[in-house]
């Protein structure tokens, strides 16, 4: 339960940042993230978990990955250096699929099976 708290309490404090970064005042971003003011302060306060709905709402509001929110993982690693660019790349792909519906994400995805048997079959 204790461990619960404190990663409530890290979602909270990584919200705050995030939403401070950008200037938005918590009754901006909840109204960005189709929410109530009241309810994005709980959640910076660590006082509640966020659902499903909300999150992907506040993620795409504030146009930050899950990763960053959620684990706090940056475009850096543990020694402060740079990410690879597959790295980012990826990372930035899975962002952009993820406030897709699953019906655009079979669309992508038979596009890059397509372009990757054409790669692959040396028609660069």
């Amino acid at each position: 339960m204790r461990k619960q708290q404190n990663q409530q309490k890290d979602f909270g404090k990584r919200l705050k940042h995030e939403r401070e970064k950008q200037n938005l005042t918590q009754q901006a971003l909840a109204a960005k993230a189709h929410t109530k003011q009241d309810y994005i302060a709980q959640l910076e306060r660590g006082a509640r978990n966020p659902t499903l709905n909300t999150l992907m709402n506040i993620l795409s509001a504030l146009d930050v990955s899950a990763d960053r929110l959620l684990q706090g993982v940056d475009e850096e690693d543990d020694f402060g250096s740079e990410k690879s660019e597959r790295e980012v790349v990826l990372k930035d792909f899975v962002d952009f699929l993820s406030r897709r519906d699953t019906k655009d994400i079979l669309v992508y995805y038979d596009i890059v099976r397509f372009v990757s048997r054409y790669l692959e079959a040396g028609n660069d």
